[in-house]
C-alpha cells in the first residue's frame, strides 16, 4: 500500500513540476485524495429521483414486496461525485445481495420475503484497493390491528355494571426485531373519538376497563341507548414508516334498556340513486319467527328512519318493498333481537338495477315534426343529462318534457338514429339503434326498428 500511495506522490510530484512555475514541489499528505465508498436503497416508487435523498445508513426497513434500486455513491475527500467522473476513480464494483454477486454501480431488487438481508458493497479503485459499504435492510410485514370484542354493533353493553367492558384485538406484522405499542380509544362522540387514547392495551389479547361507564340515575335509559365508540391504534416505536403503523376501523357497541325486558329496533332505510324529485311509496312489513305481523310502516321519504317499540326478545324477518317504483327490487332481512336492547339495524337498502326504456310515439312523423320518443323508468328516474340523440353521426339538441324527448330530423334520405340514456342508478339503456326513413309521398319519414348496432 505504502508503495502505490508513494507512486501516486510521485505522480502528483512531477504535475506540480510541470505546472508550479517555481511554486514547491513538496506534496503534503493532506493533498492526497481520500476515497469511500456509501450505499442508497431508493424505493421504486421513487425512480427517477435523486439518490442523494435517501441517506446511506447501515440499517433500513422496507415493507414486505418492496423493490428498490441499490445505488452506489463514491466521495472523494467526502464530497460526492457525479456518476461522469465515477470511472476516473473506481474500475469495479461489486454488489452481494441475498447471496448473489451483480458486477454494476446500480442493483435493482424484489423483496418479496420478510427477514434481514444484508447488501454488501465493494469497490476496486485504480490502486487496486476495495473500499466496503454495508447495509442490513429489515424486509417488514406491514402492521395490522383488528378490533375483537365486543363485537361492532353489540348492544347489550350495561353502563352502569361494576363489571365494565372487556376489549379483544388481534395485531398482525410484528416482527421478530419489532416491538409495538397498542392504544384504546373509547368515547360517545364519534367525531373526537381519536383524540385521547384511554391506555396502552396488549396488542394480542384482553383488555378489561373495570368499572362503570355511567353512574347516577339509570332510569333515563329505559326508552334509550347511549352509543359507545371504540378503536386502537398499533405502532412500531420511534418510527413514522406507514407500514409501521395501523388504524382500526371505528366500532360501535350499545348500551342495554333498564328496568324493562321489551327491546326497540330502529331500521334505517334508503332507495340508492333515487332522483330527489320522485317520492317514494314504500312498506316495511316487521314479523316475528311464527309469521306473525307485528308491524306494518309505510315509507314516503329517501332516506327513512323507522322505530319500532316494545318488541319482545325474538327472531325477526324484515321486509321490504315499494308498490310504485317496481324496479327497485324488494329487500328482505333477518336478525335476533335479545332482550332489553336497543338495535340499530344496518341500513335496510333498495337497488335498481333494471335499465330505462325509450319507444317512439309513433312511427311516422311529417317532415316538418318534431320526432318523440316516450322515457319510461320505473325505479330511480332518467337522468336527463344522460341523454344524447345522434342522428347520421350529428348529436342533435333536444328538448325533454316530463316523460318525452323531443328533436327536429335533419334526415333527407335513410338515416341511422340512436338514442342513448341511463337512469340515476346507473342503469343504461339498451343498446340499439333506428333507421329514420323518408317515405314515398317526400313529406314523412317513418321509423324502422329497433336494430342492433351494426345490422343497418
Amino acid at each position: 500500500m505504502k508503495k502505490r500511495l508513494w507512486i501516486f506522490i510521485a505522480f502528483l510530484v512531477t504535475l506540480a513540476a510541470l505546472f508550479g512555475c517555481g511554486s514547491d514541489p513538496r506534496v503534503d499528505s493532506d493533498e492526497v485524495p481520500s476515497l469511500r465508498a456509501y450505499i442508497h436503497f431508493v424505493p421504486s416508487s421513487y425512480y427517477g429521483t435523486s439518490y442523494l435523498l435517501f441517506a446511506s445508513v447501515r440499517e433500513k426497513e422496507i415493507p414486505q414486496g418492496e423493490t428498490g434500486r441499490l445505488i452506489a455513491e463514491i466521495r472523494v475527500n467526502e464530497e460526492s461525485i457525479t456518476s461522469d467522473y465515477v470511472s476516473d476513480y473506481i474500475q469495479n464494483f461489486i454488489w452481494t445481495v441475498d447471496g448473489k454477486d451483480y458486477i454494476s454501480s446500480t442493483v435493482t431488487h424484489a423483496f418479496p420475503d420478510t427477514g434481514i438481508f444484508d447488501v454488501t458493497l465493494r469497490t476496486v479503485d485504480f490502486f487496486g484497493d476495495t473500499l466496503h459499504d454495508t447495509l442490513s435492510l429489515y424486509v417488514t410485514t406491514p402492521l395490522s390491528v383488528q378490533p375483537i370484542s365486543p363485537e361492532n354493533g353489540f348492544n347489550g353493553f350495561n353502563a352502569f355494571d361494576s363489571a365494565g367492558m372487556t376489549f379483544e384485538i388481534q395485531t398482525e406484522g410484528i416482527n421478530s426485531w419489532q416491538d409495538a405499542v397498542c392504544k384504546l380509544y373509547v368515547s360517545t362522540e364519534k367525531a373526537y373519538l381519536w383524540a385521547f387514547p384511554i391506555d396502552t392495551i396488549p396488542c394480542n389479547g384482553k383488555y378489561t376497563i373495570d368499572e362503570p361507564f355511567l353512574i347516577g340515575d339509570s332510569t333515563f335509559l329505559s326508552d334509550t341507548t347511549i352509543a359507545f365508540y371504540w378503536g386502537v391504534t398499533a405502532q412500531v416505536p420511534d418510527t413514522e414508516l406507514e407500514f409501521n403503523m395501523d388504524t382500526s376501523d371505528v366500532q360501535v357497541f350499545y348500551t342495554a334498556l333498564i328496568g324493562t325486558d321489551s327491546s326497540h329496533l330502529v331500521v334505517p332505510v334508503r332507495y340508492r340513486s333515487l332522483a330527489s324529485s320522485i317520492t317514494p311509496r314504500g312498506t316495511l312489513l316487521l314479523q316475528n319467527s311464527a309469521g306473525d305481523t307485528l308491524a306494518l310502516k309505510a315509507i314516503s321519504q329517501n332516506p327513512a328512519v323507522l322505530h319500532f317499540n316494545r318488541l319482545a326478545s325474538d327472531s325477526l324477518t324484515l321486509t321490504l318493498w315499494d308498490s310504485t317504483l317496481t324496479e327497485y327490487a324488494p329487500a328482505k332481512q333477518s336478525l335476533y333481537l335479545s332482550k332489553s336492547s336497543y338495535h340499530i339495524l344496518d341500513t335496510l337498502t333498495l337497488f335498481d338495477t333494471v335499465p330505462p326504456v325509450r319507444i317512439p310515439a309513433r312511427t311516422r312523423f311529417a317532415r316538418s315534426d318534431s320526432i318523440r320518443f316516450n322515457l319510461y323508468d320505473g325505479g330511480s328516474g332518467v337522468s336527463q343529462n344522460s341523454l344524447t340523440v345522434i342522428l347520421a353521426g350529428d348529436t342533435l339538441a333536444r328538448n325533454i318534457n316530463g316523460d318525452v324527448v323531443s328533436f327536429l330530423p335533419n334526415c333527407y334520405n335513410n338515416c341511422e338514429l340512436a338514442v342513448a340514456l341511463r337512469d340515476y342508478a346507473g342503469n343504461s339503456a339498451a343498446s340499439v339503434v333506428w333507421n329514420l326513413k323518408r317515405d314515398e309521398d317526400g313529406d314523412s319519414l317513418s321509423i324502422l326498428g329497433p336494430y342492433n348496432p351494426g345490422d343497418l
